[in-house]
C-alpha cells in the first residue's frame, strides 16, 4: 500500500529549528525500508509522526505500531503477555515468531523483566510481527543486541513483508532491507536497494560535489573581487555628483554632471547586485557538501609493551559464574574487543579491569601507572550541560564541542541540558568526552549504540589513524572488521 506524503513541516514546540521543511515523497507499506540519517536529522521524529504521537503526520492505510513499546505487566512471562497485548492474536503465531527468532521455550515461561535486554528485543519482535494488518516501525532494535542476536535478527526480518527500520548498523540493514529512504543534509533520498547501494550512491555524489567544490570556491574568490569593484565603481559614480574635474568645468553643466553621475551609479549598481546574486547562488551550492571534518587523538605511549594480561579468569554475580577461564592479553597499539552472549559479563570485565567491580577474579596483571579513558554503556546518569561535564571531567570545553561538531552536532546542543539531548547525542558526547582524555588505553562499553552511521565511519578512521590500545565490547561487525580488531570471546557459563 502506497503511503503519500506532501509538503510535511514539522517544528518542536519551543524549537527554532524545523525537523522537517516542505518534505514530499512516496512510500511503500511492503517494503523492508531502512531510515537512514546523521544524529538529530529526525528519524525518530519522523516514525512518531508517521504513528500519530505528534501533531501533523500523514494518514497510513494500516496501523502503524512504534517498536520498542511499553510492556503493561513486566512481571507476566512471554506467553502470558500476548493476550495483554493484543487479544486478537492467537498464541499459536506468537509461538512461531518466537521460533522464528530462536526463542527457546524456557524463555517464553520466564518473566519477562527477568530475561535480558536482548532477550527483551527479540519478544517484543515476536509479539509485534505476531499482530496482523499493523505496518511495525522498528526505532534501532540492535542496541541491546549481541553478535548471534543481530544475525538471528537480521535473517528473520529478511523474511517480513514490511516494516520502517531504523538502525545504524551496516551489516545488519544490508541483511534485511530492500529499500532505503535517507535524510540527507540538504534532501532525501528513497531508493532501492541496502546500505551498500546507498553508500555507493552517496560517494559519488560526495566526489562530485566535492570536485564541484573545489571548482566554486576559486568562482567564488573571483565574484567576491568583482562585488568589491563593483562597488568601488559604485562609491566613484555617487562621488563624481559633487566633483568635476577642472578641466571639464567650463565644458560641462553642473545637470549633465549629475545626470551622467546618476547612470553610472545605477549601472555599477546593477553590476554590484548581479555579482552578489551569483556569489550567493554559488555559495548555496557549496552547503550541499556534507563537511566531514577529521577526527584527532592523542594516545599516551607507555615504556611496557604488555598493558594488560589475564590468566585464569572468573566472573562471578554471587553465587552464579557467568564465564570461567578468561585469558586474554593486550599489547600497546592493539584493539581488542571482548565477545560473548548477553550476560556473559563483558561490562563486567570492563568494569573489572577499570577498578569499579569486584565481579572478576583470577591472575589479572596491569601494567603501572596506567591511564585510561573510558566511555559507559549507558549514558542514563548524564545531567547538567555540556559545560558542566566539561569542567567536572577535567577537559578542555572548546575541544569537546569541536569533536561534537565534526561529528555532525549543531550548535543548538552547547545550550541543551544533558537529559534533553537525544540518546545518540548523549553518547556522542560521551564519546567526545573519552576522546579529550590523553590515555594509554582506551575503554570502551558499546560505543556505537544510538550513534549514526556517518559518525561510525568517523570513528573508524580515527582508530585506523592513531592507532590507539583499546579494549572494548561492541557488537557492530563492519566497524570491528574496519579497525582490524582482535576478538576474545567470553563464553557464557553456568555453574
Amino acid at each position: 500500500m502506497q503511503i503519500q506524503i506532501h509538503d510535511l513541516s514539522f517544528t518542536y514546540e519551543g524549537g527554532w529549528t524545523p525537523v522537517f521543511e516542505h518534505l514530499s515523497l512516496s512510500i511503500d507499506t511492503s517494503w523492508r525500508l531502512g531510515l537512514i540519517g546523521r544524529n538529530g536529522r529526525g528519524k525518530t521524529t519522523f516514525l512518531h509522526l508517521l504513528d500519530g504521537s505528534l501533531p501533523g503526520g500523514p494518514s497510513l492505510p494500516l496501523s502503524p505500531v512504534y517498536f520498542p513499546f511499553p510492556v503493561p505487566y513486566p512481571e507476566l512471562c512471554a506467553m502470558d503477555l500476548v493476550p495483554c497485548m493484543d487479544p486478537e492474536t492467537p498464541l499459536w503465531r506468537f509461538e512461531r515468531e518466537a521460533r522464528q527468532l530462536r526463542l527457546e521455550e524456557r524463555l517464553l515461561n520466564q518473566p519477562f523483566m527477568h530475561l535480558s535486554r536482548g532477550e527483551q528485543t527479540r519478544v517484543l519482535l515476536a509479539l509485534l510481527f505476531a499482530r496482523e494488518d499493523v505496518w511495525p516501525l522498528i526505532d534501532e532494535p540492535t542496541n541491546h543486541l549481541d553478535a548471534d542476536g543481530r544475525r538471528a535478527v537480521a535473517e528473520y526480518l529478511k523474511h517480513k513483508p514490511g516494516f520502517l527500520l531504523v538502525s545504524h548498523d551496516r551489516a545488519f540493514l544490508n541483511a534485511c532491507l530492500d529499500h532505503v529512504m535517507s535524510l540527507n543534509r540538504s534532501d532525501v533520498w528513497v531508493m532501492q536497494g541496502n546500505f551498500d547501494t546507498f553508500q555507493a550512491r552517496m560517494d559519488l555524489q560526495t566526489q562530485t560535489e566535492r570536485a564541484k567544490h573545489r571548482s566554486l570556491e576559486g568562482e567564488i574568490r573571483r565574484l567576491e573581487a568583482s562585488a568589491r569593484q563593483a562597488e568601488r565603481w559604485s562609491q566613484r559614480a555617487e562621488t563624481g555628483k559633487f566633483h568635476v574635474a577642472s578641466s571639464e568645468q567650463a565644458a560641462l553643466d553642473r545637470g549633465f554632471v549629475g545626470a551622467r553621475a546618476a547612470a553610472s551609479m545605477k549601472k555599477s549598481k546593477n553590476t554590484l547586485r548581479r555579482r552578489e546574486a551569483e556569489l550567493e547562488e554559488k555559495q548555496t551550492l557549496l552547503k550541499n557538501v556534507e563537511h566531514e571534518a577529521e577526527l584527532r587523538l592523542e594516545p599516551l605511549r607507555h615504556p611496557k609493551d604488555v598493558l594488560i594480561s589475564l590468566q585464569g579468569g572468573q566472573i562471578r554475580y554471587g553465587d552464579r559464574v557467568v564465564a570461567d577461564g578468561i585469558r586474554l592479553e593486550l599489547r600497546q597499539g592493539e584493539c581488542l574487543a571482548v565477545s560473548g552472549p548477553n550476560g556473559c559479563g563483558k561490562s563486567s570485565l570492563l568494569h573489572s579491569i577499570l577498578g569499579t567491580s569486584g565481579a572478576l577474579s583470577g591472575d589479572l596483571r596491569l601494567a603501572p601507572n596506567l591511564i585510561f579513558s573510558s566511555l559507559p554503556q549507558t549514558t542514563e546518569h548524564l545531567m547538567g550541560s555540556i559545560d558542566e561535564l566539561a569542567e567536572e571531567s577535567h577537559i578542555d570545553g572548546t575541544r569537546l564541542r569541536a569533536i561534537l561538531r565534526c561529528m555532525g552536532c549543531g550548535r543548538e546542543i552547547f545550550e541543551m541540558d544533558l537529559q534533553r539531548m537525544s540518546e545518540g547525542q548523549r553518547k556522542k558526547v560521551m564519546i567526545a568526552r573519552s576522546l579529550c582524555i590523553p590515555a594509554h588505553i582506551y575503554v570502551w562499553d558499546e560505543p556505537l549504540n544510538f550513534v549514526d552511521v556517518i559518525s561510525r565511519m568517523q570513528l573508524e578512521q580515527l582508530i585506523c589513524d592513531f592507532r590507539p590500545t583499546m579494549l572494548l565490547v561492541e557488537h557492530d561487525r563492519s566497524f570491528l572488521e574496519n579497525i582490524s580488531a582482535r576478538i576474545v570471546p567470553l563464553p557464557a557459563h553456568d555453574a
